[in-house]
């Protein structure tokens, strides 16, 4: 089977780009999802002084240790 053509997404300009908001948070705590077999439970230190949780499909790729 052959691969299809990757055609690269276009440039955008500086003025779209100083748009995006990007943040960096710190792993505070990692545990594998009760309910889910690919999932971690991610505890996050956003700066913003209210601690976030989200969950995050990167099982396959790290383990908990690591993420902290």
């Amino acid at each position: 089977m052959a691969e299809a053509a990757v055609t690269p997404k276009p440039t955008i300009t500086f003025d779209d780009f100083a748009k995006v908001d990007l943040r960096v948070a710190k792993v505070v705590h990692a545990e594998n999802h009760p309910s889910a077999d690919r999932l971690f439970k991610l505890q996050l230190d956003d700066g913003s002084g209210t601690p976030r949780q989200i969950c995050a499909g990167i099982r396959g790729h790290y383990t908990a240790e690591e993420l902290v």
